[in-house]
């Protein structure tokens, strides 16, 4: 493998920073008793189907509260 594909192999993020920071806090929340739930559709939300609205994250968050 030569210098420059290296170069760009390096350069290439495997996610964005706000991806992985999401992630972490996701997955920080997940470990949290009673949370679970809430991390597995905020995650699908927000990580998966990249919306950002509050109906959509308040529905993630309180499913029950429609």
């Amino acid at each position: 493998m030569d210098e420059k594909s290296q170069e760009n192999e390096l350069a290439q993020p495997v996610a964005t920073v706000s991806k992985a920071i999401l992630n972490s806090f996701l997955e920080e929340l997940a470990k949290t008793e009673g949370f679970a739930d809430a991390a597995a559709n905020l995650r699908k939300a927000v990580i998966d189907d990249g919306v950002f609205a509050e109906p959509v994250i308040r529905a993630a968050i309180f499913p029950d509260a429609s």
